[in-house]
């Protein structure tokens, strides 16, 4: 329901995250003027895991994971026709994972990116 290039600025927005991934929200942030001490923020809330999240516009290619062999994945958009694009959704969690509530959360990924991708 959109072409290629339309899903991958779509699904490629770190902001439009939530609106597929259910179990990410976006946190509202405020602009600091001066310096930050980052350190002490993230010490006061119990630090923040190491992750990543690049996007290549000429591969049309989304990595995302943590360091480590952990957890990870990509999406890759094709061309489908002129209105459509073929999206492959790569997932790699460890050994110790809730197989269920992955395929659940997975399922349900897919579903929003569906819907995301069909509004006009």
């Amino acid at each position: 329901m959109a072409g290629a290039d339309r899903a991958f600025e779509l699904l490629s927005d770190p902001a439009r995250l939530p609106a597929y991934v259910p179990t990410l929200r976006l946190d509202e942030s405020i602009a600091v003027e001066g310096g930050l001490e980052l350190d002490v923020d993230l010490e006061e809330r119990g630090g923040a895991p190491d992750a990543g999240f690049t996007a290549d516009r000429a591969t049309r290619r989304i990595d995302w994971g943590r360091p480590g062999p952990a957890y990870g994945g990509s999406i890759v958009i094709a061309t489908g026709t002129t209105n459509t694009s073929n999206v492959t959704l790569r997932l790699h969690t460890s050994d110790d994972s809730n197989a269920a509530e992955v395929a659940r959360v997975v399922d349900e990924a897919v579903s929003n990116m569906r819907r995301l991708l069909s509004a006009r």
